[in-house]
């Protein structure tokens, strides 16, 4: 009984403890809290106020939903291109206005207006010093995390826009409600920060512990069973006889079943065919590999060592002194005989005491002169010649 008294207190002791420190840790809504009015008060000269703050999670699909398209939509951008979003409600942008311009802040009138990039240009210096101050504060390193490196980025059109260009797996939502002047003015304040993905690979430090952990991750999974089944043949069976079937009896296979048996994985997907022999008396399949070349043909040069071929080399032919006038006739022996061929003589009839006065090359001198031909107009007339008109007709001929 006393030791269980003992564990009691023990016990509310350290619930007493816990409650204390977490009342005293600097959790991500009381940072922020205290860093929005510091920022207002700081930039602007703004009495401002958290009045309610509430942390959520959301998919990345539903992130559209959690925008209007009548706020003011930002996106942010964080550390490694990831990005986030902002969304001030038109009330709390209307009173920021009339800080800046007129030095004092005015109840709302209701009336609504579409927002500009001047709205947006007015609330980032406050997207930005509220980031850059609310990190360090922070006591939860994956609460410093969610926050550190995130800035102002651009204004979006509407909802659809700025959720396109979010694409984390799984967001944070950190809802506020703020007021503004004390009580001039209401509104909310979205941010949407992605949560780190537990799959991401961060470098550095923990490189070479990451490449052992991929290392044995592959180890498991290549040591991972893989059911395969061997399909002989299949075969269609009425109800009737399947059901008067008992042991002993004979099935009739398939021709050429053997050689041909399937494999398959437990879904059924056939992955190779294999032939049924058996090895130490035990029956066994040998899968049918494909043969690499009938898919990755070798036809290059450098795959010449893996082709079981005789080697062929190349021979080059001479080179052609008309076609490259660099290149010099071969160097030929003295002693080796050249035969050159040379066309028969042409018999030309020549007078004897030409021929006897003059050598062949003079010959063409003593010809007579081509200006001593007939003149054309000497020709006789041709007008007796027969008509062709009675000629016969060809296409009436049998020809």
């Amino acid at each position: 009984m006393g030791e269980t008294a003992n564990t009691s207190v023990l016990g509310r002791i350290a619930a007493a403890g816990r409650d204390v420190r977490q009342a005293r840790a600097m959790t991500l809504p009381k940072a922020m809290r205290l860093t929005v009015a510091k920022v207002a008060d700081a930039l602007m000269d703004l009495p401002m106020a958290v009045i309610g703050a509430v942390v959520d999670k959301a998919s990345g699909d539903q992130i559209e939903g959690q925008f209007n398209d009548d706020a003011l939509l930002m996106l942010l951008d964080g550390p490694d291109g990831h990005a986030g979003a902002a969304a001030f409600d038109p009330v709390l942008v209307g009173g920021l206005i009339q800080q800046q311009t007129m030095g004092s802040v005015q109840p709302d009138k209701g009336s609504a207006r579409a927002m500009t990039r001047t709205d947006a240009a007015i609330c980032a210096p406050l997207i930005d010093m509220l980031f850059e101050r609310i990190a360090p504060v922070l006591d939860d390193p994956d609460d410093r995390t969610l926050v550190d490196g995130y800035r102002f980025g651009a204004k979006a059109e509407d909802a659809r826009t700025l959720a396109m260009a979010l694409d984390a797996q799984e967001y944070a939502l950190v809802r506020l409600t703020i007021d503004i002047a004390r009580g001039a003015r209401q509104g909310d304040v979205l941010f949407v920060l992605p949560l780190p993905d537990p799959l991401d690979q961060v470098p550095g430090e923990d490189a070479p512990e990451e490449a052992s952990t991929q290392s044995a991750m592959t180890d498991t999974v290549m040591a991972l069973n893989a059911d395969l089944k061997m399909v002989l043949c299949h075969l269609n069976l009425p109800l009737g006889a399947l059901q008067r079937m008992k042991p002993g009896d004979e099935l009739p296979l398939t021709p050429g079943a053997f050689p041909n048996v399937q494999i398959v994985t437990s879904t059924g997907r056939i992955v190779g065919r294999g032939i049924v022999g058996h090895v130490n008396g035990v029956r066994a399949v040998k899968p049918q590999r494909k043969p690499s070349h009938a898919s990755q043909p070798l036809r290059r040069a450098s795959d010449e060592p893996l082709v079981d071929m005789p080697d062929v080399e190349e021979i080059q032919g001479p080179a052609r002194r008309d076609e490259d006038p660099k290149v010099a006739a071969p160097e030929m022996e003295a002693d080796v005989p050249i035969a050159v061929y040379t066309p028969d003589p042409v018999a030309v009839d020549v007078p004897a005491s030409i021929a006897d006065e003059q050598p062949a090359a003079d010959v063409t001198e003593n010809l007579p002169a081509l200006t001593d031909l007939p003149d054309l107009d000497d020709l006789p007339d041709l007008a007796d010649l027969p008509d062709l008109a009675d000629l016969p007709d060809l296409a009436a001929g049998n020809g």
